[in-house]
């Protein structure tokens, strides 16, 4: 028999319609059949199809719209590291050379500047800083990034917001905690991957779950409401028995939130991959027998399946939120406070607003250039079409919220479901046969078991897709 997981129970508020309980288990051979490359769509369109586009073009921009936001989010890219984790595809620069992050500081907040004549003075309800390593930045710089932005933007700071870092638990420390709380973050994203000595020598990221807890409970002592684990499966050595013993010390420590994601090896693409052993790598079926292993372990242990690869405890905000319906999605993934738009600063950064995305020169050497030229580093991005703004909101209602009214959709395409995405549903015409979606004279929506497939039910909506009709380049869904 195939090995099967039960579904986990719905989150508080989900409408029983989403729920199958006479669904068949999960199995192996339905993961097989939909495991294939498919965009996050962490946008629509994605971040590959961006065009150039530069501030100094004439006619109207994206960013144009940031003068009448109401909400707003922010996003820095700091991309230091002080060593090389072998399976990163972050935009990412591995230094010991401290003098680098604060030169780039310099020009993330001169960008910044760039934006005063901009965009409204409204409130920023969410402010993430990712990386590489944000807390590379030492207290006085961390410091300095935060007075720099609030000259530019309104932070009020205070619980109502969400204001998150992602860390280093090997190198962050409890005086940068106190100033990370001084300075108003209130959630810690720590990257874990695996606890597995062997794991974590292929992959060169060694951490004791002794620094993850004492860390964990000391963010928890000075106010952080929410501290999430990332975790990865399908990294070199794994199986299912060492996936599960990382999994029983992290439910020890209890993290509010989890991120089980899937490891993309694409050495092809990403240089730092190739210095990983292939031969430890694990086979496709093996892979696929660790997310279910590891989803059936979160879920038994009271953790809600949002969707995709996000677990939180029921009492977390953003399993509330799921819950109510107030679920959102941005360029760092699930989020309870979705914002008018966002401005990314630093390399690569990705703003976007109700016209459109645009984004930064990937590296720091071109971005610096640009910065120290003009004051924004704006190379690429993307006009939404009234098409576009269709397809991304029937995405993003799916994604976030499981269920799209046929009414809605029919009132916004100006026609009849059938007739407005003929062919969007014949491709998904094998989901339907296998419960994972169901069509009826009210709605469209996502059954239990087809939360994990909804970047599946994503991309038969992605014109752009099917136009190119390739998805190489994509990480796979399991």
């Amino acid at each position: 028999m195939a090995d099967a997981v039960a579904f986990p129970a719905p989150a508080p508020g989900v409408p029983v319609g989403l729920i199958d309980r006479h669904a068949p288990p999960l199995t192996t051979e339905l993961l097989a059949r939909y495991s294939g490359p498919c965009p996050r769509y962490t946008s629509y369109p994605t971040a590959d199809r961006f065009r150039e586009l530069r501030a100094s073009d004439p006619g109207t921009q994206p960013w144009d719209a940031l003068r009448s936001v109401k909400t707003l989010s922010l996003y820095v890219h700091i991309p230091f590291c002080r060593s090389l984790c072998y399976f990163c595809a972050c935009n990412k620069i591995i230094t010991n050379q401290y003098g680098l992050a604060s030169s780039y500081l310099d020009h993330v907040l001169r960008e910044a500047e760039w934006y005063r004549e901009r965009v409204a003075r409204a409130p920023v309800v969410q402010l993430h800083l990712g990386g590489g390593t944000p807390t590379f930045l030492n207290d006085g710089d961390l410091h300095r990034l935060m007075v720099g932005l609030g000259d530019v933007f309104d932070l009020p700071g205070g619980d109502p917001v969400e204001y998150s870092i992602e860390a280093d638990p090997r190198v962050l420390d409890r005086e940068t905690l106190d100033t990370l709380r001084a300075l108003g973050f209130n959630r810690l994203s720590l990257g874990i991957q695996d606890f597995n000595p062997g794991v974590q020598r292929a992959i060169n990221r060694i951490c004791s779950p002794e620094q993850v807890g004492t860390l964990t409970e000391d963010a928890r002592k000075r106010g952080f409401r929410s501290v999430s684990y990332d975790l990865i499966y399908g990294l070199p050595g794994q199986d299912v028995p060492s996936l599960e013993k990382t999994l029983d010390t992290v439910l020890d420590l209890a993290p509010d939130r989890i991120a089980l994601y899937h490891y993309a090896h694409l050495p092809e693409r990403f240089r730092a991959q190739r210095l990983i052993n292939s031969d430890l790598m694990p086979s496709p079926s093996q892979k696929i027998a660790m997310q279910l292993a590891a989803s059936r372990r979160l879920t038994d242990a009271g953790y809600l399946f949002l969707g995709m690869d996000h677990f939180a405890r029921p009492d977390d905000a953003l399993a509330r939120a799921a819950g109510e319906g107030r679920l959102a999605r941005n360029f760092q993934g699930y989020t309870l406070m979705p914002a008018d738009a966002l401005v990314g600063l630093g390399a690569s950064a990705i703003s976007y607003s109700r016209d459109g995305y645009w984004q930064n020169h990937h590296s720091n050497k071109a971005y610096a250039a640009a910065i120290h030229e003009r004051g924004e580093a704006i190379f690429r991005g993307w006009q939404l079409s009234d098409d576009d703004r269709l397809r991304q909101w029937l995405i993003m209602e799916l994604m976030c919220h499981l269920r799209v009214a046929r009414s809605d959709i029919e009132a916004r395409a100006g026609q009849r479901l059938e007739s407005a995405f003929a062919a969007e549903l014949a491709r998904l015409q094998p989901m339907f046969a296998d419960g994972l979606l169901v069509l009826n004279d009210r709605d469209l929506y996502v059954t239990e078991r087809g939360r994990w497939f909804l970047r599946n039910a994503a991309a038969a909506f992605d014109t752009y897709l099917h136009q190119a009709d390739q998805t190489t380049g994509y990480s796979r869904v399991l």
